[in-house]
């Protein structure tokens, strides 16, 4: 008969499978000078159960250590034998860490941490600053402020290999927590699920306005600036649902009393300039995503009274924060934040001028 599959159980890290029996059992504990026994627990099952906590289930677990399920619970049921308590429960259909295992978590999360911060300092102290940095942002972040930061890696810390990966804001903190990218260039705002999370660290970058872009022959087209109220009964080309970018022209729209009539949608903003060309409605566009060059085919005018603000910042795990690549990472995009000569209508202020909550 074919074996039944085991039922999901508690989890593990990165323990190559030919180690795994090589790691201390309860009955290694030590004595104290009272004669108690004091658990010895294994550090790389501690990485085990931070693995479980970032994946949230053994099978996610698994996947992301290239090790079996029962490899995973094996590993947390021998960790739960190491200290004494249970780490783990069952919570309708899922696993939830216990309160000890809350304590433990937070412990194993501080010596990742310092692991990782460790093996930079020795790569830094054998030839500078070296290793790979993974960067989530969205696309005119990656044209205006990451690829000069490349540029500006390249130059100060030559070792610092980077891999960019094209995620908008709403999607890039869940690769972050997953572990898929190092940091990511993102926006805050007042409705952002994650705002106040605690395993977060952020660093502000810069904050911008949006520019009304209206068709060339649009009755408005002329006038120095243009106040939101004035476009109520326009068609409005908006980005999709859950993009921060469209939150802020509603919440700003919200405030005014209005909602927007939305007859097209589209992420991409120079499809959004397109459309607009082809007078098929008008919409709102951050500085950094327009060019001197689009004033050719379409009126880009300012705002007055109440408009959206963009805020763009660099955030990372908490363990990740005294990264030496991390680090540098940052330098770099303030470095390029700081450049006179970008081609960009502008942010309106640099990192010194805005602080993030």
């Amino acid at each position: 008969m074919p074996e039944r599959p085991r039922p999901e159980g508690p989890a593990n890290i990165g323990v190559p499978r030919s180690r795994l029996a090589d790691a201390p059992t309860a009955t290694d504990a030590r004595p104290t000078r009272h004669g108690a026994r004091v658990p010895t627990i294994d550090p790389r099952r501690l990485l085990i159960l931070r693995a479980f906590v970032l994946s949230d289930s053994v099978t996610a677990t698994a996947a992301a250590l290239h090790l079996t399920p029962s490899a995973v619970s094996q590993q947390l049921a021998a960790l739960e034998r190491e200290v004494g308590h249970a780490l783990v429960i069952r919570s309708g259909r899922k696993l939830a860490l216990t309160p000890a295992g809350r304590i433990l978590a937070g412990h194993a999360e501080e010596i990742s941490s310092r692991l990782k911060i460790a093996e930079a300092d020795l790569a830094a102290h054998a030839g500078g600053v070296l290793g790979q940095l993974r960067i989530g942002a969205f696309p005119t972040a990656i044209s205006w402020l990451v690829a000069p930061a490349i540029v500006e890696l390249r130059r100060q810390a030559p070792g610092v290999d980077v891999t960019v990966v094209d995620a908008e804001a709403h999607m890039s903190h869940r690769m972050l927590m997953r572990g898929d990218i190092d940091v990511t260039v993102t926006m805050e705002y007042e409705s952002d699920p994650e705002r106040d999370s605690p395993d977060i660290v952020k660093f502000p970058l810069y904050i911008e306005r949006f520019r009304v872009v209206l068709p060339q022959a649009h009755p408005l087209s002329g006038e120095e600036g243009i106040a939101l109220t004035q476009l109520t009964e326009e068609g409005w080309i908006m980005p999709s649902p859950g993009n921060p970018c469209r939150t802020m022209v509603l919440q700003a729209c919200a405030e005014l009393g209005f909602h927007p009539p939305i007859t097209h949608v589209s992420d991409d903003y120079r499809a959004a300039l397109a459309l607009v060309a082809a007078e098929a409605g008008i919409c709102l566009v951050p500085e950094s995503a327009l060019s001197a060059r689009d004033a050719e085919w379409v009126t880009i005018l300012p705002t007055r009274g109440i408009a959206p603000l963009r805020k763009v910042i660099m955030t990372t795990r908490r363990d990740n924060q005294g990264h030496p690549v991390v680090r540098a990472g940052l330098d770099a995009m303030r470095a390029a934040v700081a450049e006179p000569d970008s081609e960009v209508y502008g942010p309106l202020a640099r990192s010194d001028t805005f602080s993030v909550e």
